[in-house]
């Protein structure tokens, strides 16, 4: 990594210009120790008014994601996340957010986080930018689901309780306008849940990849603009009057963080008030009882791994005491030439004479 600032193509969010070279496409700002792409990307890549053609039009989901990443197409990811991510994401708002309540989810692809938390209690709505995407998740999850991007709809100041942004942070091409613009859209109490990349501050291209190699797979500097590290994303709430940021548990813990993020402290519930609060309709009831599913099936995989960590450990166990009977062997005897040195030196002469 280089270690003299350069005038960068994209400033950091934080307005620093000066930027260190981290690699081929990205910027590190080491004011803030955020990357920033520097591909020249345009700041209107939010707005879809080609459906077929922009960068996150109907081809992002139908092609892109399945043909260059791998993922599953849109109806296989739906009932995937729903015990999965999902139901990961609810638990960890209804830790510090009991329904009722508004809330509204950024990039709600799919849908059916949306409808989670309807059948919680939530009045929830989506959001996406695509309105191919916003009429699939409509009809797949029927939920309502606003198109566009948030600055552009008709929502009242200070009325929401929740807002979602799962990875969305990375994309935005002005991230202190549009958290700002959510901010304003909560009440005095109310939160964000972020899920975003989390960059390891100060960390060379090669140590990040050395640490963690599938954190490559978020360099994607036409998609992923800004790219926060803890540090960071605190800074960009605490600047914007929301200095309450709780890291949680992230579902992908080995690139991504979770922070909560509120005006106010973050009061936590407990599991017994949550309950309660999830048996007061048969809709939330449901979801009580996958939530519950998904927690023991969550205590169990962790349990397997722990026994699985055990059993490498016991079968390495024989070859490490061999290992250590063969040192203590070595030095206690030494080898031949040490132990029988006039033999040894008899040797030699008799050879070379």
């Amino acid at each position: 990594m280089q270690s003299d600032a350069r005038p960068a193509g994209r400033p950091c969010w934080c307005g620093n210009a000066e930027l260190l070279q981290f690699s081929a496409d990205y910027a590190r700002c080491p004011l803030c120790e955020t990357l920033v792409a520097q591909s020249g990307i345009p700041d209107d890549i939010s707005h879809v008014t080609d459906d077929e053609s922009d960068l996150y039009g109907k081809t992002y989901f139908t092609k892109h994601q399945s043909e260059d990443y791998g993922l599953p197409d849109l109806p296989t990811r739906a009932r995937a996340d729903l015990p999965e991510r999902c139901s990961h994401w609810l638990r960890a708002i209804l830790k510090y957010k009991l329904p009722p309540g508004r809330s509204l989810e950024l990039g709600s692809a799919h849908g059916g986080f949306v409808a989670m938390m309807r059948r919680a209690g939530f009045e929830a709505s989506g959001l996406d930018l695509s309105p191919w995407l916003v009429e699939f998740s409509s009809k797949t999850f029927e939920v309502p689901v606003l198109c566009g991007i948030i600055e552009k709809q008709a929502i009242s100041p200070a009325s929401l309780d929740v807002i979602c942004l799962f990875d969305v942070l990375e994309h935005l091409p002005d991230p202190r306008q549009t958290i700002g613009h959510c901010l304003s859209l909560l009440k005095s109490d109310g939160m964000l849940a972020v899920q975003t990349p989390c960059y390891p501050e100060g960390k060379t291209l090669d140590e990040v990849l050395r640490a963690e190699p599938r954190f490559a797979d978020q360099f994607k500097p036409r998609e992923h603009i800004h790219i926060f590290s803890r540090r960071s994303v605190t800074l960009l709430f605490e600047q914007l009057g929301a200095p309450n940021v709780v890291f949680e548990r992230a579902i992908f813990g080995h690139y991504d963080m979770f922070p909560f993020v509120s005006r106010v402290p973050l009061t936590v519930n407990n599991p017994e008030i949550i309950a309660a609060a999830l048996q007061r309709t048969a809709d939330a009831r449901f979801v009580l009882a996958l939530l519950d599913a998904t927690a023991r099936a969550e205590h169990f995989q962790q349990k397997s791994a722990k026994r699985r960590g055990a059993i490498q450990s016991l079968k390495a166990e024989p070859d490490r005491r061999k290992q250590k009977k063969a040192r203590v062997s070595f030095s206690a005897k030494g080898p031949s030439f040490l132990r029988h040195p006039r033999k040894a030196i008899a040797a030699l002469f008799q050879r070379f004479h």
